[in-house]
């Protein structure tokens, strides 16, 4: 059963709620098990249904016994709609699917999103047994800046700005249609992002695009010309990312990459803590 939540009543479950979401394997992404992110970071993102719009909060309850909490929001414009708290103490696979009929009944044609850790074996079974369609597969890195010591820069890495965008978005059209974050929305949001490439005789070969976020940078993609792995091209682009974010202040970072570039990832002082599967289905 899944009862909504209120601000007056919350509080009383963030204990046992933020104690799952220790554990990869009860949890949903974003992960607390990350070694980044504190108990005051959870407690402050379990806020947002009372004070955003677009965020919910339920409890997930068996035979009257309080089992876990949800929270979820939604981006009416793009019919979309992604769980940023799912902590389960028990029975996660039958409170994904609990959780699925729920989203049909109050949002009927929009498209969920979920992404857990391959150590999720019940949300996994889950969502495959949903017929959800698994759209990413990565590894998880991730770094703390009082850590990192800056490392020398390439030259021909220039930032994205809107005037120069053009070039960016020659090379990131690959990606339209195929993830939230294409062309158009980046654009949109660019005062939100930090974005540079490698230039070659006016093209952009590679890219990587990453934010800040309360004090954490979280690089979400590189690209490669023709989609090809280029590990100078990467190096380049990392460590301009990085050097840029030390100097910006940030306390850690956490990157999404693949086994290709692993090494590389590792070599720049960036851990590889997990694999994160992301789902999609259509409700």
């Amino acid at each position: 059963m899944l009862r909504k939540l209120y601000e007056d009543g919350y509080a009383q479950y963030l204990d046992s709620a933020y104690r799952l979401a220790l554990d990869m394997s009860r949890s949903c992404y974003p992960t607390y098990a990350d070694g980044l992110k504190t108990r005051q970071d959870f407690d402050e993102a379990a806020k947002r249904p009372f004070k955003r719009d677009n965020y919910t909060m339920l409890l997930y309850e068996q035979e009257g016994k309080a089992l876990g909490l949800i929270q979820y929001y939604v981006l009416d414009e793009d019919k979309y709609v992604q769980p940023d708290i799912f902590c389960i103490e028990q029975g996660y696979g039958m409170a994904v699917e609990e959780f699925a009929e729920y989203l049909h009944r109050e949002l009927p044609g929009y498209t969920l999103h979920f992404v857990v850790s391959e150590k999720n074996t019940e949300a996994v079974g889950a969502l495959e047994g949903l017929g959800a369609s698994r759209d990413e597969v990565s590894l998880v890195g991730v770094m703390r800046f009082e850590e990192y010591s800056p490392l020398p820069e390439t030259d021909g890495v220039v930032p994205v700005t809107r005037e120069n965008f053009s070039t960016f978005a020659e090379l990131h059209s690959q990606w339209d249609g195929k993830m939230y974050w294409d062309n158009a929305h980046l654009l949109e949001a660019l005062d939100d992002w930090h974005i540079c490439y490698v230039q070659k005789e006016g093209r952009a070969l590679a890219a990587v695009y990453y934010r800040y976020v309360d004090g954490s940078m979280e690089i979400f993609g590189i690209d490669f010309e023709g989609d090809r792995f280029d590990e100078g091209c990467f190096r380049a682009l990392m460590v301009r990312a990085l050097n840029e974010s030390k100097r910006d202040g940030m306390k850690d970072m956490t990157f999404f990459h693949d086994e290709e570039s692993r090494p590389a990832v590792n070599s720049v002082g960036i851990r590889t803590i997990d694999t994160y599967f992301g789902y999609s289905y259509k409700l």
